[in-house]
C-alpha cells in the first residue's frame, strides 16, 4: 500500500512461524500459501478488510442521527412518547435487546483485543480496533433507532435496520473468511468474536424477518397489533408491564414520576391508576382459585389446607423469573474476586515491569484468551461490566419480588375481607375473633408475608453461596474454570468455613425461638388493639366517668406485656446480630492465621485480598441472614395465626336459600379501575342479589304464595358449641305483604329471632324456609348502622338515586327538618357511626334505607325506641303504615311500644326465649286473656300519667279511645301533633337542634336553611351540579393530616430523645469504634500481606506474570526476615477487640430502640385519650388504629434494625473512603465527582421516595377504616345481601393503598440501579488509580488488593447508605405521624391561668347545682349552642329537661362534665365553680347514664366498677335496682362472667341496663339521665322509674327522656327551645300555661 495506507494500517507484517496460536504467520511454512489467494488481491489485505467493515456504521451513524433529531422535535410538539401512549412492543421484543446486549458486549471485546494486539505488535495498526469503536455506539443507536419505531408504533421503518444489519454481517463475514485465510482458526481470541458477531448479526436478521412475517408491516394491509387498553387511559402512569426492554432493567419508565417527585410534593392524583392485572381483583381471584382447589384436596385427604402449598402454587411463575434473575446475580458477584485476583497480579506484574527490562516484541500478534484476561486494564473493564449486570439483575430481582410481595399482601387482605363477610356471628360474639385480631391479619400478618415474598430468594441465595465458599474448587472449576477460596486458602478456608457451618444450626435454633417469641408478641398484640379499639369506641363514656386513665392504663399494661416479650425477641436479635458481625472476623483470623502451616508459604497480597473479597461476599448474605430469618420467622407466625382464621365457621345458609356468593363475577363488573371516587363501587350498585335455592330443598316443602318465611321446629343459639338454645321450639309463619310485630321483655329474644331469620345464629334444630319468589330483604339493626358517606348515599344504599322516591322516604322518616338545616344538605357527610347525629336521627335515616330499598321483606328491629313519640308515631303511620304496608311488602317490627299493637296484621309475644303466643290482637285477645290485659293495663297506664296534666275534656277523650281500644293512642297523638303551628314549630326546633349539633363540625361553612322538599328545588340538571358543592360543604371528616418534604431533625431528636440521648451517644462511640478496629485489622492483613509477597517475589529470578512473550531482568531484592507471629498475634488482638466492641454495640442498639418504641407509644395513647371529643368526631377510627398497629409495628420491628444497619454502612462509607485516599490519593480525583453525583441522586431520590412513603402510610388508613366500620355493619350487608359491592369496595381501597408502594417499589429499583451503576465506575476509578500508582512504584500490592478490596465496599456500600437513610427517613414517617398524636391538643385538665381547685373529699356533698348565664359551645370558632341559661337545682331535686328535638337538651348535660366549651357564665356545685375542679375528679364525682350503650369486654365486675372501689353486695344491689340480677345470677360465673367485645353476648336492652346499674354503683350526688330507657320494654321503664324514685330520693337527678310520662312527676321541669331556656318551673304551674311549649310537648305525646 501507499504512504496513506501506512499511515493507517502500519508496517506489513513479517513473515513468521506461529507459536501456540499467539504469532500470525502470513504464509505457513508447511501448508504453503492458500491456492487462489495472492499477495496482490486486494481483500488479502487485513488493513481493507477491517476498514470496509466502517461502512455500515458510518453509514448507519449520520441516518440515525438525522432520524433521532426529526423524533425528537415531533416530541416537542407532542408532548413524550408516555403521553401519546400509542407504543406497541413488537414479536421478539425482548429477544433482540438480548442480542443487541451481547453484540455491544462482543464489540467491547474486540476493542480490547485490536488495542491488545496493537500493543504486542511492530508499528500502529489502528484499523484493529477503530471500525470497533465506530461499531459501538452504532450499535447503540440501531437500539435507540429501533426503541423509537416501537414508540411510534411506525414499523414500516424497520427495514432500515435491516440493511444495517445485513451490511454488518456482510463486511464481517468477509473478515471471518480473510482470517480462515490468513491459516487462523477457532481457539484465536480474534477469530471466535468474529463468529459471534457474525451469528449475533444473523440472529438479528432472522428477527426483522420474522416480524415481517407477523405484521406484514410492508404489505397495503399489515397487522396492527392493539395498543394496550390500560394505555388508552390516560391515568395509568404505571407503565412498567408494557415499555421496552431496557426501559424496564434501567426503570427508565419512572423518570417522569422521579422528576416530578422532585419538583413538587407528590399528590395521589400525580400517581393515577393501575394497570388492570395489577388491581387487587385478578390478584385475588387467582390466589383465591388456588386456595379452594387445595382447600378440596385438603378435604379428600382429611388434612388441614397449607397456606405455604398454596403461595407457592399460585406465585410459582413469579418465584421461579426472579429466583433465575438472583441466581445470575450471584453468579456476577462471584466473578468479581476472581477479577481482583488477576488485577493484583497484573499490578504487580506492572510494577516489576516498571522496573525491569522491556518487553521483547516477535512480530505480529493475535491475543488468546488467557492472554486478554491476565491484562489489568481488561480486567478492570470486566469488572466495571460485571458489576453493572450484577445490579442490573439484582435490582430487577428485588423489584420483581416486592411486586409479588405486594400481591401476596393484597391477596392476603382481600382474602380476610373476604372472610369477615362469611364469619358467623357467634365467632365474632364470642370473642374467637376480635376487630383487633382482624385489624392485624389485614395490616401486620399482610405486611410480614410480603417482606416473605421480597426476601425469598435470599435464603437459598445464602446456601448457595456459602457452597460456593465450601466447595468452590470442585463446583467452579467445572463451570467456569475459576479458583475460588479453596484454591487461595487451601485447607485454611475449610477451617472458616467449619465456623460458619457451625453458625447455622445454631442460627436456626435461635430462628425457632425468635418465632415462638414473634406468635406470643402477635398474640399480645392483639389484645393490645383489642383494648385500644375499645378505648377508642366508647371514648365518649370514658370521659364522661372520668375513666380515661384507667382505660389508657389498661393498654399501656397490654403494652408493657408486648414490650416483654420485645426484650425477649431483642436477646435473640442481639445474638443473631453478634453471630453475624463476629462470624466474619472469626473466620478470616483463622483462615489466615492458619493458612502457613497449612500451606508451607507465605500469605500474598494476591492471595489475602481475594480471599479477603470472597469473606466479604459472605459477611453480605450473614448480614442479610438475620433479616432472611427474622422474615421467615414472622411470616411462619403469620401463617399460623391466618390458617385458623381463614378455617373459622362461617355465616349458615339463609334457611333453605343460599347466600349470594361474594366472589361470582357478573359480566361487565370488570370496570379496570376507573372510578371517580373511592365509594362509588360500594354507594353506586344494582338492587340486591336474589337468594338462590340450595341443591338440598327444604324437608317442609315449598311455602304457600301468603307466606313470605316460616320457621319450623327452630332451635337457635349464639354459641357454636351450646348446648343449650337462646331461643328454642320456635314455629312461626309470617303472612307475605302485612305487619307483623314483634313484642315482649327485655332479654326475651325478639332480636335473636331476626337474628336466627337471617341465618345469623347457629340452628340446632329446624329450618327456616323462605318464599323462592318474594325474598328479598333489607333490614333496620337495633344499633343503626351509618356508613361513612353523605346522607343521601346512606338512604339510597348503592341503588340508583330516583329523587321522587327519596323525596318520598325522607318525608316519611321525618328527615326533610334535618336536611334543610345540613350545610350540604343530603350530600352532607355523616361521621364515622353517625358520630354527628343523634340517636334518633340515626335510627331513622336507617329505617329510611329500608324503606328506600325495593325488597318484600322490611325487618325493622326495634327502631323507635330512640325517638320521640310525635316522631315516632309520624314515623310509623307514614312511614310503615303509608308506604311499606300500602305498599304490600312484608314488615317485621321489634319494639316495645304497645300502642303499635292495634296496627298489626299479625302479633308475636316472645318470652323466656320462646313464643308465648301468636296471631292477630283479636286472636290474642281470644286465646290469651291475661297477656292482652296486661297489655293494655300497661298502655293505659302511660296515658294516665300524660292525661294527669291536660284539661278535662282532653282527658276524658284520650282515656276513652285507650279503653276503647278502637284506635291507637300513637295515632290521636299524630293527629293532635299533625296541627300546622304545632308542625311548623317542631320543624323550626328539629333545624336548630341540628345546626348546633353540626356546628361542631361545620364551622367553615355558615348553615343556611333551605325552603322546601329536595324535589322541589328546580331541575334534576342543576341539582345534579349542586352535587358537588353540596358534598365538599358537608364535608366531616378531613384528610388525613401529611407532612410534605424532609423529615424535621426534631423528629430525630424526638426518637433519640425516646431511647435515651446517652444511650445513643454510647451506641454511636461502639459503631465508631467497632468499624474503626475493622479498618485496623485490614491495614494489618495488608502490610502482612506486603511482606509476603516481596520475601516471594525476592526468591523467583524470572516472571512472566501475564503469560504473554515478554522477557523481564532478573530481581536480585535481598530475602528480608518475616516473622509470622508477630503478624498472627497483632491481627488477633485487633479482632477480638472487634469481636467485643460488636457485641456491646448490638445489646446497647437494641435495647435503646425498644426502649424507645415503649416510650413513643405509651406518650401516644396517653395523649389521644386526652384529646376534645371534636378529634374523635372528625377522626376515622381507623386513621387511629393504623398509627397503633401499622406505625407502631414500623418503629418496634423494623425502624432498630434499619437504624443500626444505616449507622453501620454509613461508617463502612467513611473507612472505605479514607482508606483509598489514603493508599491512592489519585483515586480522590476521579471518585470525587462520582460522589457528588451520588449526593445529587440520592437527594433526587429522597424527595421521590419520602413523599410516595408518606402517600402510602396515608391511603392505609381508609382501608383499615373500611374494614372496621365492615364489622360494625356486618348483620345489615348480609341482610341487604350486598357483600359483593362491599368486597368490590375492599379492592379499590388497596388498589388505592397498593398504588404508592408499587411506585416506591420502582423508585428503589431505580435509585438502586445508579447507584449500583456510579458504585461500578468508583471501582473502575479506584482499580486504575492502583494501577498507574503500582507502575510508579508508588504502593505495595497489600495496598493495591486494599484499594480495590474497599472500593469493591464502597460501591456496595455507597448503595446501601443511600437505601437506608431513605428507608430510615420513610419510617420515620411513623414517628413523625405518631408524634402528631402525642401532640394533638388536649382538654383542659388543669386551670392553667388561675390554678386548680380541689374540693372536699365528699364534694358534692349535697347536689345543690347553679347555672349563671352560661353559654357554651363546641369549639372556640363556632357558634354557641346554649345562650344565657340561668337556672338553680335544690340538693335532691328531681329535674326534667325537655323541649323539642334539637333545642339543646343534651348540650346542658355536657356543659356540667365541661366536655364543650363554656365561654360565658359560669357553673357551680355545692358553691364551688366547676371550671376551677382538675376535669377528671370533676367527672368522677358525677354519673350519667347516656343513651349509647357501651359495654366492654371483661367481666361484669370491671364493666360496673373499673375502679374496683365496691363490694360484691353493692354491686349486686346495683343489679337488682337495674332488674338484672336474676339474668346475672343464671350465669355460669355471675359476677366474674366474661362480657364479649361490644357486649354482644347480651341484648341491647339489657346492655342499657347495665348501663343504668354502672350509674347506680357510683353513688354520686348528681346523677344526669339521658334517654336512658329507650331501648326497654313499657313495662320495665315503670318498674325502673319507681325503684329511681327510691334508690335517688336523696339525689340530684336531671332526665332527659322522650317519653314525657317519666318525667311528669319531676320536682322541676326546664324546657329548652334553640338553645334558650323559656320555661322553668314545676309540671303542675307549667301545664296550666295553654300556649306553653311543655303543654304542647305533652299534648304530643299523650
Amino acid at each position: 500500500m501507499g504512504q496513506t495506507g501506512s499511515l493507517f494500517c502500519g508496517p506489513p507484517y513479517q513473515n513468521s512461524n506461529a507459536t501456540t496460536g499467539q504469532l500470525l504467520s502470513i504464509r505457513n511454512s508447511t501448508l504453503g500459501q492458500p491456492k487462489g489467494i495472492t499477495a496482490d488481491q486486494p481483500f488479502d489485505n487485513e488493513c481493507l478488510v477491517d476498514t470496509l467493515n466502517l461502512i455500515p456504521h458510518v453509514g448507519f451513524l449520520p441516518l440515525a442521527m438525522i432520524c433521532a433529531a426529526i423524533y425528537g422535535r415531533c416530541c416537542r410538539h407532542g408532548n413524550s412518547y408516555l403521553d401519546k401512549r400509542v407504543w406497541v412492543l413488537f414479536p421478539g421484543h425482548n429477544a433482540r435487546w438480548v442480542i443487541t446486549f451481547v453484540l455491544l458486549f462482543v464489540t467491547l471485546c474486540e476493542v480490547g483485543e485490536g488495542v491488545m494486539s496493537d500493543g504486542f505488535s511492530p508499528g500502529h495498526h489502528p484499523h484493529l480496533y477503530v471500525p470497533w469503536i465506530l461499531a459501538f455506539p452504532a450499535t447503540i443507536l440501531a437500539g435507540v433507532f429501533y426503541h423509537q419505531i416501537e414508540m411510534s408504533n411506525v414499523p414500516r421503518l424497520l427495514p432500515l435496520l435491516g440493511i444495517y444489519n445485513i451490511l454488518s454481517v456482510v463486511f464481517k463475514f468477509d473478515r471471518l473468511v480473510h482470517l480462515l485465510g490468513r491459516g487462523v482458526s477457532i481457539g484465536s481470541l480474534r477469530f471466535d468474536l468474529a463468529i459471534a458477531s457474525v451469528i449475533l448479526y444473523l440472529m438479528l436478521i432472522l428477527l426483522e424477518g420474522y416480524v415481517l412475517y407477523k405484521k406484514r408491516y410492508l404489505c397495503s394491509h399489515p397487522i396492527n397489533d392493539p395498543v394496550p387498553e390500560d394505555l388508552l387511559h390516560g391515568d395509568v402512569h404505571y407503565v412498567f408491564p408494557y415499555v421496552s426492554l431496557p426501559s424496564r432493567i434501567t426503570q427508565s419508565w419512572h423518570n417522569r414520576t422521579m422528576s416530578l417527585g422532585y419538583k413538587v410534593p407528590l399528590q395521589f392524583e400525580h400517581l393515577g391508576k393501575l394497570p388492570k392485572d395489577y388491581h387487587a381483583k385478578p390478584v385475588y381471584h387467582h390466589f383465591r382459585e388456588v386456595y379452594e382447589r387445595e382447600k378440596e384436596k385438603a378435604v379428600k385427604n382429611s388434612a388441614p389446607v397449607s397456606l405455604w402449598k398454596v403461595i407457592f402454587v399460585a406465585f410459582s411463575r413469579q418465584f421461579l423469573k426472579t429466583g433465575v434473575l438472583k441466581l445470575t446475580s450471584d453468579v456476577f458477584t462471584f466473578i468479581n474476586p476472581l477479577l481482583l485476583r488477576g488485577i493484583i497480579t497484573a499490578a504487580i506484574g506492572a510494577g516489576l515491569a516498571a522496573n525491569g527490562a522491556a518487553p521483547v516484541h516477535k512480530g505480529p500478534y493475535l491475543v488468546s484468551l488467557g492472554e486478554f484476561l491476565a491484562d489489568g486494564y481488561i480486567l478492570l473493564v470486566l469488572l466495571l461490566i460485571c458489576t453493572l449486570l450484577k445490579y442490573t439483575f439484582e435490582q430487577m430481582s428485588v423489584y420483581l419480588n416486592f411486586q409479588q410481595g405486594i400481591q401476596l399482601r393484597t391477596a392476603m387482605q382481600t382474602l380476610v375481607y373476604t372472610k369477615c363477610l362469611r364469619l358467623s356471628s357467634s365467632v365474632l360474639g364470642s370473642g374467637k375473633v376480635t376487630a383487633g385480631q382482624i385489624m392485624n391479619h389485614v395490616s401486620m400478618d399482610g405486611m410480614m408475608l410480603m417482606f416473605f415474598a421480597a426476601l425469598f430468594h435470599h435464603s437459598w441465595s445464602m446456601v448457595l453461596q456459602f457452597l460456593n465458599y465450601m466447595f468452590s474448587k470442585i463446583v467452579l472449576q467445572c463451570v467456569a474454570g475459576a479458583i475460588l477460596l479453596y484454591y487461595q486458602l487451601g485447607w485454611s478456608a475449610l477451617i472458616g468455613a467449619c465456623i460458619i457451618l457451625c453458625m447455622l444450626p445454631v442460627n436456626y435454633k435461635i430462628a425457632r425461638q425468635l418465632e415462638k417469641v414473634t406468635k406470643t408478641k402477635m398474640a399480645v398484640s392483639d389484645q393490645r388493639m383489642k383494648r385500644i379499639n375499645e378505648t377508642i369506641q366508647g371514648i365518649k363514656l370514658l370521659k364522661l366517668y372520668g375513666w380515661e386513665h384507667i382505660f389508657s392504663d389498661n393498654v399501656i399494661k397490654a403494652r408493657n406485656k408486648e414490650v416483654k416479650q420485645m426484650y425477649r425477641r431483642a436477646i435473640w436479635e442481639i445474638l443473631t446480630l453478634f453471630i453475624t458481625q463476629v462470624t466474619p472476623v472469626t473466620a478470616t483470623l483463622i483462615a489466615f492465621g492458619t493458612f502457613e502451616f497449612f500451606n508451607n508459604k507465605a500469605l500474598t497480597s494476591a492471595d489475602a485480598f481475594t480471599a479477603l473479597s470472597l469473606f466479604n461476599i459472605i459477611a453480605m448474605p450473614l448480614i442479610i441472614f438475620p433479616i432472611v430469618i427474622r422474615t421467615l420467622t414472622n411470616a411462619r407466625v403469620a401463617i399460623e395465626r391466618l390458617g385458623p382464621f381463614l378455617t373459622a365457621t362461617e355465616v349458615e345458609a339463609i334457611g333453605n336459600m343460599s347466600r349470594a356468593d361474594v366472589d361470582e363475577e357478573k359480566d361487565g363488573s370488570e370496570d379496570n379501575g376507573h372510578k371517580n371516587t373511592e365509594k362509588d363501587s360500594l354507594l353506586n350498585g344494582n338492587d340486591q342479589i336474589e337468594l338462590t335455592n340450595m341443591k338440598r330443598s327444604s324437608v317442609y316443602g315449598d311455602l304457600s304464595d301468603d307466606v313470605a318465611i316460616e320457621v319450623h321446629d327452630g332451635s337457635f343459639a349464639w354459641e357454636l358449641d351450646s348446648e343449650v338454645a337462646n331461643i328454642k321450639n320456635i314455629n312461626l309463619a309470617i303472612p307475605k305483604g302485612k305487619l307483623t310485630i314483634v313484642v315482649g321483655q327485655v332479654g326475651c329474644g325478639k332480636s335473636s329471632l331476626l337474628s336466627a331469620i337471617l341465618g345469623e345464629m347457629t340452628t340446632m334444630s329446624g329450618q327456616v324456609v323462605w318464599n323462592k319468589k318474594h325474598n328479598k330483604v333489607a333490614y333496620a339493626a337495633q344499633r343503626p348502622w351509618l356508613l361513612n358517606a353523605s346522607l343521601r348515599d346512606n338512604i339510597t344504599f348503592g341503588l340508583p338515586f330516583d329523587r321522587s322516591r327519596y323525596q318520598q322516604v325522607i318525608t316519611a322518616c321525618c328527615l326533610q327538618p334535618d336536611i334543610d338545616i345540613l350545610p350540604g344538605g343530603d350530600m352532607t357527610e355523616i361521621g364515622e357511626k353517625g358520630i354527628n347525629l343523634s340517636g334518633g336521627q340515626k335510627q331513622r335515616i336507617s329505617v329510611a334505607r329500608t324503606l328506600y330499598a325495593k325488597t318484600d321483606i322490611v325487618l325493622l328491629d326495634d327502631p323507635l325506641s330512640a325517638l320521640d313519640a310525635h316522631v315516632g308515631g309520624d314515623l310509623f303511620e307514614k312511614g310503615i303504615m303509608g308506604d311499606l304496608v300500602k305498599d304490600r311488602r312484608t314488615v317485621v317490627l321489634v319494639t316495645h311500644k304497645l300502642q303499635y299493637l292495634e296496627h298489626a296484621h299479625f302479633v308475636v309475644a316472645m318470652e323466656g326465649g320462646k313464643i308465648q303466643a301468636t296471631g292477630s290482637m283479636r286472636e290474642i285477645r281470644e286465646s290469651n286473656p291475661e297477656l292482652y290485659n296486661n297489655w293494655k293495663d300497661i298502655i293505659l297506664e302511660g296515658h294516665r300519667k300524660v292525661a294527669a296534666g291536660l284539661g278535662k275534656k282532653e282527658r276524658e277523650r284520650l282515656l276513652s279511645q285507650s279503653s276503647a281500644g278502637s284506635r291507637s293512642s300513637i295515632h290521636s297523638a299524630g293527629s293532635m301533633s299533625g296541627s300546622d303551628d304545632e308542625e311548623e314549630a317542631s320543624t323550626e326546633a328539629e333545624r336548630a337542634k341540628l345546626m348546633r349539633q353540626l356546628s361542631r363540625q361545620f364551622s367553615a361553612y355558615s348553615v343556611r336553611s333551605r325552603v322546601g322538599s329536595v324535589g322541589s328545588k328546580g331541575k334534576d340538571g342543576e341539582e345534579e351540579e349542586k352535587d358537588e358543592e353540596e358534598a365538599a360543604k358537608g364535608k366531616l371528616v378531613q384528610k388525613e393530616e401529611r407532612m410534605v418534604g424532609e423529615v424535621d431533625l426534631k423528629h430525630y431528636l424526638t426518637y433519640a430523645a425516646a431511647c435515651g440521648f446517652l444511650l445513643v451517644a454510647f451506641v454511636l462511640f461502639l459503631q465508631v469504634s467497632k468499624q474503626g478496629m475493622q479498618v485496623g485489622i485490614d491495614f494489618w492483613l495488608s502490610t502482612w500481606s506486603s511482606a509476603s509477597t516481596v520475601a516471594t517475589m525476592a526468591t523467583v529470578p524470572v516472571i512472566n506474570m501475564t503469560g504473554v512473550n515478554q522477557t523481564w531482568g532478573n530481581l536480585t531484592q535481598l530475602t528480608p526476615d518475616i516473622d509470622t507471629s508477630y503478624y498472627i498475634n497483632g491481627y488477633t488482638v485487633l479482632s477480638v477487640t472487634a469481636i467485643v466492641l460488636a457485641a456491646v454495640g448490638s445489646i446497647t442498639s437494641m435495647l435503646a430502640m425498644v426502649v424507645g418504641a415503649k416510650r413513643l407509644h405509651e406518650g401516644m395513647v396517653r395523649n389521644i385519650v386526652l384529646a376534645p371529643m371534636r378529634f374523635f368526631d372528625t377522626t376515622p377510627t381507623g386513621r387511629v388504629l393504623n398509627r397503633m398497629s401499622e406505625d407502631q409495628s414500623v418503629i418496634d420491628i423494623r425502624l432498630p434494625f434499619q437504624m443500626e444497619a444505616l449507622i453501620r454502612t454509613a461508617l463502612m462509607v467513611a473507612s472505605a473512603l479514607v482508606v483509598n485516599a489514603v493508599v491512592t490519593p489519585y483515586f480522590m480525583i476521579g471518585a470525587a465527582p462520582i460522589i457528588i453525583l451520588y449526593y445529587f441522586v440520592q437527594k433526587f431520590y429522597r424527595a421521590t421516595a419520602r413523599e410516595l412513603q408518606r402517600l402510602d402510610s396515608v391511603n392505609k388508613s381508609p382501608m383499615f377504616a373500611h374494614v372496621s366500620e365492615t364489622l360494625g355493619g356486618l348483620s345489615t350487608i348480609r341482610a341487604f345481601r350486598v357483600e359483593k359491592r362491599f368486597n368490590d369496595n375492599l379492592m379499590e381501597k388497596v388498589n388505592r393503598c397498593n398504588t404508592p408502594f408499587y411506585f416506591l417499589t420502582a423508585t428503589q429499583s431505580w435509585v438502586g440501579l445508579r447507584m449500583g451503576y456510579m458504585g461500578g465506575v468508583i471501582v473502575f476509578v479506584a482499580g486504575m488509580s492502583s494501577m498507574v500508582a503500582s507502575i510508579f512504584g508508588a504502593v505495595s500490592s497489600g495496598m493495591v488488593g486494599l484499594s480495590i478490596t474497599y472500593a469493591l465496599n464502597l460501591q456496595q456500600y455507597l448503595h446501601w447508605v443511600v437505601r437506608n437513610f431513605c428507608e430510615v427517613e420513610m419510617m420515620m414517617n411513623a414517628v413523625e405521624r405518631i408524634n402528631f398524636y402525642t401532640n394533638i391538643p388536649t382538654e383542659q385538665y388543669r386551670d392553667r391561668k388561675r390554678g386548680n381547685l380541689v374540693p372536699a373529699a365528699d364534694w358534692p356533698a349535697c347536689g345543690d347545682v347553679r347555672l349563671d348565664k352560661i353559654s357554651v359551645r363546641y369549639d372556640k370558632t363556632l357558634d354557641p349552642v346554649l345562650q344565657s341559661v340561668t337556672a338553680s337545682f335544690k340538693p335532691g331535686e328531681k329535674v326534667g329537661i325537655c323541649g323539642r328535638t334539637g333545642s339543646g337538651k343534651s348540650s346542658l348535660t355536657l356543659a356540667l362534665f365541661r366536655m364543650i366549651d363554656m365561654f360565658e357564665g359560669k357553673i357551680c356545685i355545692d358553691g364551688v365553680d366547676i371550671s376551677r375542679v382538675p376535669l377528671t375528679l370533676l367527672r368522677s364525682r358525677l354519673s350519667i347514664i347516656p343513651q349509647d350503650t357501651v359495654l366492654f369486654s371483661g367481666t361484669i365486675r370491671f364493666n360496673l366498677d373499673p375502679e374496683d372501689k365496691v363490694s360484691d353486695w353493692e354491686l349486686w344491689r346495683s343489679l337488682e335496682i337495674a332488674q338484672l340480677k336474676s339474668v346475672v345470677t343464671e350465669l355460669p360465673n355471675q359476677l366474674d362472667e366474661m362480657v364479649t367485645e361490644g357486649g354482644e353476648n347480651f341484648s341491647v336492652g339489657q346492655r342499657q341496663l347495665f348501663c343504668l346499674a354502672r350509674a347506680f354503683v357510683r353513688k354520686s350526688r348528681i346523677l344526669i339521665m339521658d334517654e336512658a330507657t329507650a331501648s326497654i320494654d313499657m313495662e320495665t321503664d315503670a318498674i325502673l322509674q319507681d325503684v329511681i324514685k327510691t334508690a335517688f330520693k336523696d339525689r340530684t337527678v336531671l332526665t332527659i327522656a322522650h317519653r314525657i310520662a317519666t318525667i311528669l312527676n319531676s320536682d322541676r321541669i326546664l324546657v329548652l327551645d334553640q338553645g334558650k331556656l323559656v320555661e322553668n318551673d314545676s309540671p303542675e304551674n307549667l301545664l296550666k300555661k295553654p300556649d306553653g311549649l311543655f303543654t304542647s310537648l305533652v299534648k304530643a305525646n299523650k
